[in-house]
């Protein structure tokens, strides 16, 4: 598994106040196509916050039901972990170590809308579900955060890990 460590700020882990985990799953059909969330207006791989108690495998098998109506297997451990020391976790002056670990899953099976399970904020924001050519994935959020459409760390961060699934797995 790749890693990547994010400190701009040179914190340490004694600082660190907490912690939070996260997975997120890239779900490839075999037509090359990526499926993606819009949600909260930023699009987004399907995924979540690691429950306590809960394990990273675990968690992203339930986020993926959650989100999409799929049931995915897990075949391969997470290609990616991406951490981020933050000394001003979204403003709240707190220290926190951010980790998202990314998964790959490899299937056909289409979105199931009466197998999802949105959170409040989910639903408050319209969570839509689509496939994005995965060829055309880093042009697509580069044009996304151009217009807008998209946060741009949370595009520049997606476009990452489209750059390193590439490296890891030779593209599609």
């Amino acid at each position: 598994m790749r890693e990547i460590i994010i400190n701009d700020q040179q914190l340490t882990d004694e600082e660190m106040e907490s912690s939070v985990v996260r997975v997120k799953g890239l779900i490839i059909n075999s037509r090359g196509k990526i499926l993606l969330a819009h949600n909260n207006h930023t699009y987004q791989f399907p995924g979540g916050h690691v429950e306590e108690g809960e394990n990273n495998d675990i968690c992203i098998l339930r986020e993926i039901k959650e989100e999409t109506g799929i049931d995915v297997t897990i075949t391969e451990p997470p290609f990616l972990c991406i951490k981020t020391y933050d000394g001003d976790y979204f403003g709240t002056g707190k220290k926190v170590l951010n980790s998202i670990y990314y998964y790959r899953f490899l299937t056909d099976d289409m979105p199931n809308y009466q197998e999802t399970h949105y959170d409040e904020l989910e639903m408050a924001t319209d969570f839509n579900l689509f496939y994005v050519v995965f060829a055309d994935l880093e042009n697509f959020l580069k044009k996304s955060i151009d217009d807008g459409m998209i946060d741009p760390s949370i595009g520049r961060e997606m476009i990452h890990v489209v750059q390193i699934y590439n490296d890891v797995y030779g593209g599609f």
